[in-house]
């Protein structure tokens, strides 16, 4: 069918250019004085495709953002690119705003709009804050359908069809218009104009919460704030090797096996899973078509909140979910009927809110995503997310908090003060406990509507980033790595028995899958050895291995950023190096 004229808005975002300190200022927001800015890389492509969509049917396309006046210049240049109109919603009573009064506040300005949009589309992310959840957050606020994210976009007709992309596969979802979607980095070339070709600021339509409906906005209005920011801790001490390649690699591997790379490993016995309480408020899990070890993980970090609050364990599982959940930690057993994240958190909020529990957990996937965004939206809640560790605050009102990857290699630690505290976790970097004792579990059902302005065809798969998450030793590839040349990384591959991993660049060109990014925006890793071949060294990229006992780094330029955040580092081609490297590394692993 011929599409209709569309009238789509973008959500855009104004983000620190490269690396950020990820410090705080004195209010608790992040510290931008002085920081070159630009457009948030998976903004640029929700601007690219709504100016598409809007030209090829005849519509009009609105680029939207929240942020100081200076985020101005992001509108500008979406204007350039070819949006109809842009509006800029700034007021110092938003500084501060976590991403649930964000959602809100964009909404409200969305509703400002001549008339309301058949499609909204954001980023599927951003490189300053990873919460993945205003998408969803909106379409709770617009009462919409939610897709994302999504590497193409066509309408047909009143509906959308489109191909979501998850991290194992991708999926072909049509969607019912008017909807929210998510734009995958990957999805179309980025919207991106000189700045000599910007309209003046004058283009661009002012508003601030005066022409909003009453709210509380900013720090005061947001259930959840960051309370500090942890620095990157200084563990890495860089030993750095040049010369010929047979040499230095010798030399490497010779401060390897002197710093104990290649020892057997000395595994502290793994914690048990804690036994339930049940004197106090419970926590829910919800499992979610994800990665079985990862549920376990999960299972196993809500037993022990429920342990330190006197609670027990609730799993709400999906359907054809796994069985095997009682040993892991779940004390009881929620099993839905329907699995579309809409009508699941819409179920979800009457059942909580009878059940009233201390928190409710997932892991940071997009299923869980959506299902925690729209129940932050339900109870005014907020949601903490991608968190790598929690932990329960001191004193008489005990709260939730946890550690989530931020600018610069910190850690920032995040505090729920709404209630039910929600939260997604990378499940890859949680200890896998101890299990304890089965039993059979009292099992509920919960009804789950249909949602039919949604529908799911067919799925491919492929790629287990589980086991990247899991890996002993894992292998990073920068843009320094064509992928032609990804064959000549096999032996060092079967010689480690290593897992691949990718900086953002190269999963956004398609040369390896998304699920295969390690960052602050993708996934974290805590192996043994993490071996950096041709990537600079970005902040954000190795955010997301901080945690790997060694790193080794090659890189043919001396001044890389990577080589002061590595522990052993070859100033060389890779592909000189590598048969040296696979012949020492054989020498030491012996298989």
């Amino acid at each position: 069918m011929t599409p209709s004229a569309l009238r789509v808005t973008a959500l855009v975002k104004q983000v620190p250019k490269g690396d950020h300190s990820g410090r705080l200022d004195a209010d608790g927001r992040l510290e931008r004085a002085g920081v070159v800015t630009e457009m948030n890389p998976w903004c640029r492509r929700a601007v690219a495709q709504a100016v598409r969509l809007a030209g090829e049917s005849g519509g009009r396309s609105t680029a939207i953002t929240m942020g100081p006046p200076a985020a101005v210049d992001v509108l500008r240049e979406a204007l350039a690119w070819g949006a109809d109109e842009a509006m800029l919603l700034s007021d110092p009573a938003l500084a501060g705003s976590d991403c649930l009064v964000t959602a809100r506040a964009l909404a409200a300005a969305i509703a400002l709009q001549d008339q309301p949009p058949d499609l909204v589309l954001v980023g599927a992310s951003s490189v300053d804050g990873s919460t993945g959840a205003v998408g969803a957050m909106l379409a709770e606020l617009l009462g919409l359908p939610y897709a994302g994210p999504v590497l193409t976009v066509e309408p047909d007709g009143t509906r959308l069809r489109t191909t979501v992309q998850h991290d194992d596969g991708t999926e072909s979802v049509v969607v019912d218009l008017p909807a929210v979607v998510s734009v995958a980095e990957r999805s179309c070339p980025p919207a991106k104009m000189p700045v000599e070709q910007w309209p003046a600021e004058a283009a661009v339509r002012l508003v601030s919460t005066a022409d909003l409906p009453p709210g509380t906005w900013g720090l005061p209005g947001s259930p959840t704030k960051v309370s500090q920011v942890h620095p990157a801790p200084l563990t890495r001490d860089p030993v750095i090797f040049r010369g010929r390649p047979d040499r230095q690699v010798s030399r490497a591997i010779a401060e390897l096996v002197a710093r104990g790379c290649f020892d057997a490993p000395v595994r502290a016995a793994a914690e048990p899973v804690p036994v339930p309480q049940r004197h106090g408020p419970d926590v829910v899990a919800l499992v979610g078509p994800g990665p079985v070890a990862g549920t376990r993980a999960l299972l196993g970090a809500a037993a022990a909140l429920a342990a330190d609050v006197g609670g027990a364990v609730v799993a709400v599982r999906a359907p054809d979910g796994p069985d095997d959940l009682a040993r892991w930690g779940a004390d009881e057993l929620v099993t839905l009927n329907g699995a579309e994240p809409r009508p699941v958190a819409r179920a979800l909020t009457s059942w909580i809110a009878h059940w009233e529990p201390w928190a409710v957990l997932g892991a940071a996937l997009p299923w869980d995503r959506e299902v925690l965004a729209r129940l932050a939206v339900a109870f005014g809640a907020g949601l903490m997310s991608d968190l790598v560790s929690l932990s329960v605050t001191s004193g008489p009102a005990p709260r939730l908090a946890g550690l989530k990857p931020s600018g610069g290699g910190t850690l920032a630690e995040i505090i729920s003060h709404g209630s039910p505290q929600i939260a997604t976790l990378r499940t890859g970097l949680l200890p896998l406990r101890t299990p304890r004792a089965d039993r059979v579990l009292t099992e509920h059902l919960l009804e789950v509507a249909d949602e039919p302005a949604l529908a799911r065809a067919h799925r491919s798969t492929g790629d287990d980033g589980d086991a990247l998450d899991r890996a002993e030793f894992v292998i990073g590839v920068g843009r320094g790595v064509p992928p032609d040349r990804y064959a000549d990384l096999e032996p060092i591959k079967d010689v480690l028995n290593a897992e691949l991993a990718a900086t953002r660049k190269v999963t956004d060109e398609g040369w390896l899958p998304h699920g295969r990014q390690v960052g602050i925006t993708g996934r974290s890793v805590a192996p043994r050895m993490y071996v950096a071949v041709g990537l600079s060294g970005n902040l954000n990229h190795l955010a997301g291995a901080s945690r790997a006992g060694t790193v080794l780094a090659i890189n043919t330029d001396p001044a890389a950023e990577i080589f002061a955040h590595c522990d052993v580092g070859l100033v060389a081609d890779w592909q000189e190096v590598m048969p040296y490297l696979v012949d020492g590394l054989r020498a030491q692993v012996g298989g």
